[in-house]
């Protein structure tokens, strides 16, 4: 019998229609892309979740509004361009394919946030990380900030840690207006990723957050204020945060910090993103203070964001390395 003979076995699927059947089926899952591929595995963890704790979805969210803004607005303005010059693309199709998964990412992602609390796999470890703070910094960083305490920087660090979700988005923005789809996948899968690692996070070591978990010994003062603005934004916070032990990691220092590293990658593209690059050194480092200024993450927190943002870059060019050869292999474009 040779290599090509068709053999059967207890009137099974013969074992070459098999093997047909199954390069078919990696050939359709290369095809969905691991952008796709992840966002149906992300639904069925949310699933899984919601049907395990009895919760509920959370329908209208900020966070997703704005990548949605972002997409409609570039589909309208790529729109009219093609309308002043016929020779203009507006590769609408690029843009819903591409911003499609990561919208459904951010979506199920804000979701498990919301739900993790259920999960929770230890007790608060936040006093482990209050004494890992005191352990190498000899005094725990949010309580030296009251040294520095102003309404006026109190007001500029909101201001600054409130960017963490646009600084990404307005590369990835930039990005897709250039129809430069390898570099958008490359961020937006580094970002799911750091989305999913995230999650465990609060599961595995669920931690309060400073304000919370030594309130008593914030004295200069005692709760932080603003001129105008600072009010506001914590209560938006505060209002959004339904899990009060979801520190670490630090997803504000991980995902700020794929967008610093991103932007350096990026800076040679073009002259508005070399401007983005230095734009976003002060814009970053600023975001990593305020997260201890502003008594959200203990330092600890800002180490594991940045591990997670390392392990997001790493397994995103991995898997599109391995993905770009599956799709040579299988003849897709």
């Amino acid at each position: 019998m040779n290599e090509n003979s068709t053999i059967e076995i207890a009137g099974r699927i013969p074992l070459s229609e098999a093997d047909g059947v199954f390069r078919r089926l990696i050939r359709y899952f290369v095809s969905l892309g691991p952008d796709l591929l992840l966002t149906i595995v992300m639904s069925m963890i949310l699933a899984a979740t919601v049907i395990m704790v009895g919760g509920h979805v959370r329908f209208f969210q900020a966070s997703v509004g704005v990548p949605i803004s972002i997409m409609v607005g570039l589909l309208i303005y790529r729109s009219i361009l093609s309308r002043i010059n016929p020779n203009f693309e507006t590769n609408a199709g690029h843009i819903l394919r591409d911003w499609l998964p990561f919208l459904l990412v951010t979506f199920i992602y804000e979701n498990l946030h919301d739900l993790s609390g259920y999960f929770a796999a230890a007790g608060d470890i936040a006093g482990s990380l209050y004494k890992w703070d005191i352990a190498i910094f000899g005094v725990e960083p949010t309580l030296w900030a009251q040294k520095i305490f102003s309404p006026l920087l109190t007001d500029i660090m909101s201001i600054s840690y409130a960017q963490w979700f646009i600084q990404p988005l307005i590369l990835m923005l930039l990005l897709s207006n250039s129809d430069r789809r390898n570099q958008f996948r490359r961020m937006s899968l580094a970002l799911t990723f750091s989305f999913l690692i995230g999650f465990a996070g609060y599961v595995i070591f669920p931690a309060s957050p400073p304000r919370y978990f030594i309130t008593e010994l914030f004295t200069s003062p005692h709760r932080l204020y603003g001129l105008f603005l600072f009010d506001k934004l914590q209560g938006n916070w505060d209002s959004l945060s339904v899990v009060s032990c979801g520190a670490f990691p630090s997803l504000h220092v991980g995902l700020s910090s794929l967008a610093l590293y991103y932007a350096w990658r990026y800076r040679k593209l073009s002259k508005i993103h070399n401007v983005i690059w230095w734009l976003y050194i002060p814009l970053v480092t600023s975001l990593w203070f305020s997260t201890v200024y502003l008594r959200h993450h203990w330092v600890v927190d800002i180490f594991a964001g940045w591990a997670v943002a390392a392990l997001g870059i790493i397994l995103s060019e991995n898997i599109l390395g391995y993905w770009q050869l599956l799709k040579k292999r299988y003849n897709l474009s």
